[in-house]
């Protein structure tokens, strides 16, 4: 991955401004022969894989219950370390089963960008004052590597493959290529992704994320 579409991350150096709306492509390059293609969400996925023919039987309607383990709405700390210069903001992410939001907020909670993904388009509201550094979709493809289900990442990939490892901490997934080896390895502190404080290295783009849940 260029390097400089990573520097999307550097956020806390904007201040609120003014705003724009763009639509972003949905395939990224994630190194010389690794692409990836934004996945659907998880609730789209496993629709798709019913027989959409099918009759289905009707049920009564039921009291509404907790969300499901798809649906999800978490505040969380991030800090970034690009080529050695380390960064924090915070991040509201909603995902449900119509879209994945993601809205990035300087330390003081300015708003910095909204990048809304319904799992087929890819759309950022951002700053101005980001200007052409910040790429949505290399930012929903990194939280995607994150936490969508191994499959769901490996059908979107052309070139390489994700797995999870053997490692010390609760759990590990590695992204890796036949050429190149180990792209990226994603380390939890817990074996629920939406649990953990997560650490995300990528060495060739110097790269080392760090997500926090905080609510």
């Amino acid at each position: 991955m260029n390097r400089r579409l990573l520097l999307t991350f550097l956020v806390l150096l904007a201040t609120t401004g003014c705003s724009q709306l763009l639509l972003r492509q949905t395939c990224v390059g994630l190194s010389r022969n690794v692409n990836y293609c934004l996945a659907p969400l998880p609730i789209q996925a496993k629709e798709l894989r019913e027989t959409p023919d099918a009759p289905k039987p009707q049920r009564a309607s039921k009291a509404p219950t907790k969300p499901t383990p798809e649906s999800r709405s978490q505040t969380q700390k991030v800090s970034i370390e690009i080529d050695g210069k380390r960064h924090e903001l915070l991040s509201e992410l909603e995902l449900s089963e119509q879209q994945l939001s993601v809205v990035g907020l300087a330390p003081l909670g300015q708003p910095l960008f909204d990048v809304r993904f319904d799992g087929n388009s890819l759309a950022s509201e951002q700053s101005l004052l980001l200007g052409d550094n910040f790429r949505a979709e290399y930012l929903v493809a990194l939280l995607q590597l994150i936490y969508w289900p191994e499959g769901q990442i490996n059908a979107a990939l052309a070139g390489g493959q994700v797995q999870e490892q053997a490692c010390e901490q609760p759990r590990c997934r590695s992204l890796s290529s036949k050429d190149e080896g180990e792209l990226v390895h994603i380390s939890y502190s817990h074996p629920d992704p939406w649990l953990a404080r997560i650490t995300l290295n990528f060495p060739a783009a110097k790269l080392t994320l760090k997500i926090t849940p905080l609510a």
